[in-house]
């Protein structure tokens, strides 16, 4: 008698998972809801009756909702991991777990550890049987796999490789299959997990080639695609130029994220695009603080610089930089941005948590343009000479001369001993021969005195001219020498 109420909950299980994964999306009342049914999943493993459909919509249910249950959600995957070990996984329950647990990983919503498995044993056992049975998974769920290895960002395991490269090898036969979604998954998964597979590449651009697959791309995949080709310095500037005339559609509808991804994407190809890069420059530097009621009867854009993360600004900036977008009212905009972002943990300004090499990219972009906000700069100063001198590199040091010394900046005293102390004669040795070349031409503009540095310079390239004879009078450019017009008779015969 013991066991009908577990045959009862085992007949109405599927019924109420499939509703509480259909009904409950926009309904608030489902805390306890989510409780009776992870009741009712672990009252049926500990009778070894859990079905793994039924696992999986388990899971599937508590992910939707971002539901934290640490006792349920830790017993699935231990009962997981047992049906991996005798072989009762089917391709779907494997594939949709798998991705439920990734997201719920994304959200913070994971147990510590599980009861009887560790989670990247988990992982790797669900690696090693997907890669074996590999013909069983629809063109979905190899795409489903793909994405929880994302959400994961599983990088340098070996099983995970493998699978990686087994399923590119499954898929590039049946690229007529992919849809806009799956060449999403499938270019970011391979560029967040670090495997190269040329094989895929290809097949993903001569799928993107076609404009019905490219036209239904949303911005988040076409996020994704330009992440997973920029990732591999992809050199197919034809498929590039068409992603990025499908940038220009959704530039009206992007946010701070997705636009600061996909021209920093478009920026490290290296594709030249000066209508979509103009199209942004006009909506960035639209408002500048203070002045939002000139522009009141205007429909605001979804990018507001003011709700962007660091690495957002970040990025952002250092692709228009790369872009050689010289916009004085858009760099004061994302120079405002700068100072007034505030930090995602605590109730501080993001540059106060930043590491020295951030907040000298930050200079180093803008000084790719030749512009040097006053007020930034300034503050990016005054937290370089707060830490403590041993954490900046050398390199970091070098890099930040030389943006220095690209808008002619004045050092103050304090930060040039601070800068000193990183440019130790017995640190210098760590530098290439095009690092001390580039720290010469820094230091002879600066007016910094390094003898170290000259020896060195000297011993390696003895025809460069030292630092103190050029000091007070900058290497300028040869001038060429003017010529008389030629006539028209002299130019006939002599071309």
């Amino acid at each position: 008698m013991t066991s009908c109420p577990t045959k009862l909950h085992c007949f109405l299980l599927p019924r109420v998972l499939r509703r509480a994964i259909t009904r409950t999306r926009f309904s608030g009342k489902t805390a306890a809801h989510r409780y009776n049914v992870g009741d009712m999943a672990v009252a049926a493993a500990e009778n070894n009756m859990l079905e793994p459909g039924n696992l999986a919509l388990v899971l599937q249910s508590h992910a939707i909702l971002a539901f934290r249950n640490d006792r349920v959600v830790g017993r699935m995957e231990s009962e997981l991991f047992e049906m991996l070990r005798q072989s009762k996984a089917t391709a779907a329950c494997l594939a949709t777990s798998l991705l439920s647990l990734s997201q719920l990983f994304s959200a913070s919503a994971l147990p510590d550890r599980s009861e009887r498995c560790e989670r990247s044993e988990l992982i790797d056992g669900g690696a090693r049987v997907a890669l074996e049975h590999l013909s069983f998974f629809t063109v979905a769920q190899l795409c489903n796999l793909l994405q929880a290895m994302a959400n994961f960002r599983i990088r340098g395991d070996r099983q995970v490789s493998a699978l990686l490269l087994g399923i590119s090898n499954s898929l590039a036969r049946q690229t007529s299959e992919l849809s806009s979604k799956d060449c999403g998954t499938i270019a970011k998964t391979f560029a967040v997990c670090r495997v190269h597979d040329e094989r895929i590449l290809t097949a993903l651009a001569s799928r993107l080639r076609e404009k019905d697959v490219r036209t239904l791309l949303t911005a988040e995949e076409l996020s994704s695609v330009l992440y997973g080709f920029a990732k591999f310095t992809s050199q197919d500037i034809a498929l590039l130029d068409l992603l990025s005339i499908e940038v220009r559609r959704h530039l009206h509808a992007l946010d701070a994220t997705l636009m600061s991804s996909m021209l920093a994407s478009l920026a490290k190809a290296g594709v030249s695009c000066p209508v979509l890069t103009g199209r942004a420059t006009q909506i960035l530097r639209r408002t500048l603080p203070g002045n939002e009621s000139a522009v009141s009867h205007r429909v605001s854009h979804p990018c507001n610089l003011q709700l962007a993360t660091f690495s957002e600004l970040s990025a952002l900036t250092m692709a228009f930089a790369k872009f050689q977008v010289r916009d004085s009212r858009l760099h004061e905009r994302l120079a405002q941005a700068f100072l007034e972002c505030n930090d995602s943990i605590q109730p501080i300004k993001a540059l106060e948590v930043q590491s020295c090499p951030e907040l000298i990219n930050v200079v180093h972009a803008f000084a790719k343009v030749h512009i040097a906000p006053v007020k930034l700069f300034g503050a990016v100063m005054g937290l370089l000479l707060s830490r403590p001198p041993e954490e900046l590199s050398t390199r970091d040091a070098v890099k930040f001369l030389h943006a220095l010394a690209k808008v002619e900046y004045t050092i103050l005293p304090q930060m040039k001993g601070h800068i000193l102390a990183a440019l130790s004669p017995h640190r210098l040795n760590e530098l290439g021969v095009f690092e001390l070349l580039k720290l010469a031409v820094a230091a002879r503009k600066l007016g910094l005195d390094l003898p170290q540095l000259e020896a060195q310079v000297s011993a390696i390239l003895p025809n460069e001219p030292s630092l103190q004879s050029q000091s007070g009078n900058p290497q300028r450019r040869p001038v060429s020498k003017r010529r008389r017009r030629k006539s028209a008779r002299k130019q006939k015969w002599s071309w």
